[in-house]
């Protein structure tokens, strides 16, 4: 079996490509920028080069694979059409590429729970609950996904929606683990409760998107199946680092404050900031939990790290890798 990974340079792709090799699958990997291999250096892929948004390599890309796992995409932008050429015309592009010259068992779109949009309280959000993103990020994923399903009596589509993701290799919830690391862990006046989920489990559900018999067009919330609160993750943080946190109350307000100046920065260095009005879109939202029995009832999909377990191997690699 054959398999295009695209994204296989970021977070969520490399764990992708390391674990297809293991099963056994032959892995090409979509590259745009082939000097930042830092997570494949070493594995058995082919690389191609080439770029989702501007339609360069694609048709090499899909030629001869039996499955794609779309992957590529950015969480954080300077500027908010950045989301909707690479997120959501990327998709389209790529799609568009498939189905002129490729011959694919499934085409895996890993999307998140941002194009869904929150929960309300003590109402998991479901898969076939109305879409309400709060975002671009969330609204670029959900067209995104609106582009896959356009052709799903065409394709053979699967649509995954992780949660939270964490794990080793992540960039964004590291600023978290490096706050705690300091003494101090971010808590919020109101409840706040959100779906988790590590790499590892997301990666299997993501495959196994691939390989069990869907209905083309589907979509499957990925996470863990305990709840988290904001309160709990600090403290598994701390507990994961040894540390002592300080519980250090932050009023929404004030945070939406420190995003219009990190935005005004961004716009000055042309670097995104992790934190920014489109972030504060979603941070005021208070709760973002998804339903899990739909993945695992038909992809057999049932996370297996919890949190705390988790942020012991996340912290461990950060440290071991010279990140804390």
């Amino acid at each position: 079996m054959k398999a295009l990974v695209t994204g296989g340079t970021g977070f969520i792709g490399s764990h992708l490509v390391e674990a297809l090799l293991k099963r056994g699958f032959e892995v090409r990997c979509l590259v745009r920028d082939p000097g930042r291999l830092r997570w494949l250096a070493g594995l058995d892929v082919e690389i191609v080069r080439g770029d989702t948004a501007a339609t360069a390599g694609l048709s090499a890309a899909v030629s001869g694979v039996d499955y794609i796992f779309h992957a590529a995409g950015i969480t954080k932008a300077a500027k908010p059409r950045d989301y909707y050429l690479i997120n959501a015309q990327g998709t389209g592009n790529l799609l568009s590429a498939v189905r002129e010259g490729g011959r694919v068992k499934k085409f895996v779109l890993v999307s998140s729970q941002a194009a869904a949009g929150p929960s309300r309280e003590g109402i998991p959000r479901r898969e076939e609950d109305e879409p309400a993103p709060v975002s671009d990020y969330g609204r670029s994923k959900l067209l995104a996904e609106r582009h896959a399903l356009a052709l799903k009596d065409k394709l053979n589509i699967a649509i995954v929606r992780p949660t939270s993701v964490y794990g080793p290799r992540d960039r964004d919830i590291f600023a978290f683990f490096g706050m705690v690391n300091k003494g101090f862990r971010t808590a919020f006046f109101e409840k706040r409760q959100l779906s988790v989920c590590y790499v590892s489990d997301i990666v299997e559900g993501t495959i196994n998107a691939a390989l069990e018999d869907t209905k083309s067009g589907e979509a499957f919330f990925l996470a863990h199946p305990d709840v988290m609160d904001w309160d709990s993750i600090g403290e598994a943080m701390a507990c994961a680092l040894g540390v002592k946190a300080r519980r250090l109350l932050i009023p929404v307000p004030l945070m939406g404050a420190v995003a219009l100046c990190a935005e005004a920065l961004s716009a000055l260095t042309g670097k995104p900031a992790l934190l920014n009005r489109q972030k504060m879109a979603e941070i005021r939202q208070r709760f973002w939990v998804a339903d899990t029995k739909k993945a695992e009832e038909v992809l057999k999909f049932r996370a297996r790290v919890d949190f705390p377990a988790g942020a012991k191997i996340t912290a461990e690699w950060y440290r071991l890798h010279g990140w804390l």
